[in-house]
């Protein structure tokens, strides 16, 4: 059977939408076999941006690997994934994919405690970002995390706080879902970077950062993260 450009096209994206839905249920070596399938028919479409996209979806499945089992190997992997994105979106001329390639650099480069590397990247995805303000917050309190960690805790501090105010500013731009993930990851961050200085506002963080998980199902992954950070409260 022969099939069209446009239904190969849809399909490569069906696998893609799957794979996402698959990795935020938790279910990361089913997303990996999606997100294959998505690579080859992007790939047979000459569609590099797809490519680059999928690319990325691998980094925050290797990430979360990682989280589950503290092996280096699988984050090791997730940066290999990440230099391969930005190496399409260069060499491949996708001015729009730069800044998230810049970014998940910067989040593998914060496993690694290489917090001066993560502060570079995450600049560098601001400097060339495009897209909403709310997900540009996002990029903003990580930023910030990178800034406290790296021991220049005030302007962290308020790096982070206002990467919440554009969150909050432009969510009526976007998935409710995705501001859901956004703010809670980011009260979450606070809650870890504050336990030790600042205990009381941490745990406000942390009930907040509960509460804004607790309130939409989908947040599997989010409230596994929040509870691993409460442990470090008892």
């Amino acid at each position: 059977m022969v099939v069209s450009m446009n239904e190969q096209k849809l399909s490569a994206k069906e696998h893609h939408r799957q794979a996402e839905e698959l990795r935020e249920s938790d279910k990361h070596l089913d997303a990996l076999k999606e997100l294959d399938q998505a690579i080859v028919l992007y790939q047979e479409e000459g569609d590099y941006l797809g490519i680059c996209e999928a690319l990325q979806s691998r980094v925050l499945t290797f990430k979360h690997f990682y989280f589950l089992t503290k092996d280096t190997a699988f984050a090791t992997i997730a940066q290999k994934e990440a230099d391969a994105s930005l190496e399409v979106a260069q060499s491949k001329n996708i001015a729009e994919k730069l800044s998230s390639c810049y970014f998940r650099l910067g989040e593998i480069a914060m496993i690694f405690e290489d917090f001066a590397g993560a502060i570079n990247w995450y600049q560098k995805a601001l400097e060339t970002y495009q897209g909403s303000l709310s997900e540009k917050g996002d990029y903003r309190y990580h930023l910030g995390e990178a800034l406290y960690r790296n021991d220049q805790k005030d302007e962290g501090k308020k790096t982070i706080f206002d990467g919440l105010g554009e969150i909050q500013k432009g969510a009526p731009e976007v998935d409710p879902f995705l501001v859901h993930v956004w703010e809670s990851g980011l009260h979450m961050k606070l809650a870890d970077l504050l336990r030790n200085d600042e205990p009381e506002d941490a745990r406000k963080h942390l009930d907040i950062a509960r509460q804004i998980a607790s309130s939409d199902p989908k947040l599997i992954i989010r409230r596994r993260q929040i509870e691993d950070i409460s442990k470090k409260f008892q």
